[in-house]
């Protein structure tokens, strides 16, 4: 850990830790700096009876009586709490759902389903909403006041299709736990934490303005795990961030990684710490003893769930590349992906590509030079993306707004097709879904039959 982590280990070392801790942010980050607390608190070898780690909100009444038990051999008792909703409110309801959006395009399933729940129980909402989510039925004026994400059409995916999944596992909205735990631990606090006893909390999302997060900027010490600066709630890491921790993690497994291998790790795991880390350790164990990490590996690792036949098909598509997008479909269709839902990622990568190609016609006046490097296209695009000069349809405001990568990527994919071309695709997808609808043609040709249609035509461009 670095920064502030390394003063607050510092100063317990000294002899001066406080009586609570909250480490706030990305949810790694968080928990790597509570481990590192811990460490400095308790010798490794009294850890046992001397820490207690709770991951449920459930639990936070019991976390009083825990911290009143003394170590059996003495020392310091220490009660972590991880991923408290203690200081979320329907103040900070936007940073939640933008959370879940992240978690989207890190392709981190599991954290995006669970961020949609909390937010919608946060929010008060009830399954209804979700129907309707699930339906693309939400108006505009309800996404400003609510979600804040911005409007676009990878947004709509992202929403459509979490809502989608929670309906269909028939998945229940939780109780907002929130205020109850943060009650216990105002009394606490209140009353003073125990002597010789220590609170750890960690937490992805804060309303600073809680008199909770307050009382413990007082009384303890709040340490900020975010991981890049940037609009509020944004907490996914730059890319040159993200590719120094994977050259980080390989060096200490004593092994290097070509360049083409590091950019397949980050296409398909975005820039989640979480989700990072997890598949760089699967990555390694793969490669064993080899001296070095190449794309074929990360290939053989990242190939197989889900998410990843979903990028494969979105990606195929992109790179009007008709034999990697049937094997994606055949992939899918292998794990039982709905040929509805298969139509529906289709479907929003066309309009993904509609709109960066309006804005590459418009406000970039038809000039975008593939083989630039992302560095170049954030001193020379984006600027020009930004700028009040120049003819606009809302396209680039829209392409703005998406994580400049993510923007990055797909104006060099619409860089491959004329806007002529992908309104016709607009319209085959169209007549794809009627056909799925009423024909009783067999879906997997159906599907096959579309991207055969999408992805010809001209040799691409870039």
């Amino acid at each position: 850990m670095g920064g502030l982590i390394d003063t607050v280990v510092a100063d317990i070392r000294r002899g001066t830790p406080a009586s609570v801790y909250l480490l706030h942010g990305d949810e790694l980050v968080a928990r790597e700096g509570a481990r590192a607390i811990v460490d400095a608190l308790v010798p490794a070898d009294r850890q046992a009876l001397s820490v207690e780690t709770i991951s449920e909100d459930a639990e936070a009444a019991t976390v009083p009586g825990r911290l009143r038990t003394v170590p059996l051999f003495g020392g310091t008792k220490v009660v972590v709490v991880h991923d408290t909703k203690a200081f979320t409110s329907k103040q900070n309801l936007g940073e939640l759902f933008r959370k879940s959006w992240e978690s989207w395009k890190a392709r981190d399933g599991e954290k995006t389903a669970r961020g949609l729940l909390q937010a919608v129980a946060v929010a008060g909402l009830d399954r209804p909403f979700l129907e309707r989510a699930a339906q693309g039925e939400l108006p505009a004026a309800l996404w400003k006041e609510l979600l804040t994400v911005p409007l676009t059409n990878e947004s709509e995916q992202w929403l459509r299709e979490t809502a989608s999944h929670l309906v269909a596992e028939g998945s229940e909205i939780p109780e907002a736990a929130g205020a109850a735990t943060a009650a216990v631990f105002e009394d606490l606090l209140k009353q003073g934490v125990p002597p010789g006893a220590v609170l750890i909390l960690t937490a992805e999302v804060v309303d600073q303005r809680r008199a909770l997060f307050k009382r413990i900027a007082e009384a303890g010490v709040v340490v900020d795990c975010g991981v890049r600066a940037g609009k509020l709630g944004e907490t996914q890491m730059k890319p040159e961030v993200a590719r120094a921790r994977i050259a980080e993690a390989v060096h200490r497994a004593g092994k290097r990684i070509d360049d083409g291998a590091t950019t397949c790790i980050l296409d398909r795991t975005g820039f989640s710490v979480r989700t990072l880390e997890s598949e760089l350790e699967k990555i390694l164990l793969y490669v064993g003893n080899r001296a070095e990490v190449r794309l074929a590996d990360v290939l053989a690792v990242l190939s197989s769930s889900r998410d990843a036949s979903i990028f494969d098909l979105t990606n195929a598509v992109e790179s009007r590349d008709v034999a990697g997008a049937l094997r994606a479909l055949r992939a899918l269709a292998g794990q039982r992906e709905a040929a509805p839902a298969m139509l529906g990622m289709i479907a929003a990568t066309i309009r993904s590509l509609i709109l960066a190609r309006c804005a590459l016609d418009g406000r970039l006046e038809g000039q975008f030079d593939s083989r630039m490097a992302y560095g170049g296209f954030q001193s020379r695009v984006v600027p020009r993306l930004a700028a009040d000069a120049g003819p606009d349809d809302g396209s680039a405001a829209k392409l703005r707004a998406m994580h400049p990568f993510r923007a990055f990527n797909l104006l060099k994919a619409a860089n491959r097709f004329t806007l002529a071309e992908l309104l016709r695709g607009l319209d085959a997808i169209h007549q794809a879904d009627l056909a799925l609808k009423s024909t009783g043609q067999a879906e997997g040709v159906i599907l096959e039959t579309l991207v055969l249609t999408l992805c010809g035509g001209d040799t691409p461009k870039g």
